[in-house]
């Protein structure tokens, strides 16, 4: 299993927690543990290359119920094309 996928399984052992107050917003994962939550992915992101975190050390995740999971990665993945 891959680190990433072995991040996500934490997260998601854990979302009940971990977004608890937080939903909506974006939980930065490593080693199994909490490092904060940020308002943007991108300031996620920024602050794991401030802690010496390489690409595939952490993960930034959304906070949202499983439920609502499903819907959100069916949306994100539509690609458009121009014809």
């Amino acid at each position: 299993m891959d680190k990433i996928t072995s991040l996500y399984d934490w997260f998601d052992l854990n979302r009940d927690t971990l977004i608890k107050g937080h939903n909506g917003e974006w939980v930065l994962v490593a080693n199994n543990e909490n490092l904060g939550y940020f308002k943007e992915q991108k300031d996620a992101s920024k602050f794991a290359k401030q802690k010496g975190l390489k690409v595939g050390e952490f993960l930034a995740q959304y906070c949202i119920p499983r439920e609502q999971e499903n819907n959100m990665f069916q949306n994100v993945n539509v690609e458009f094309c121009r014809v």
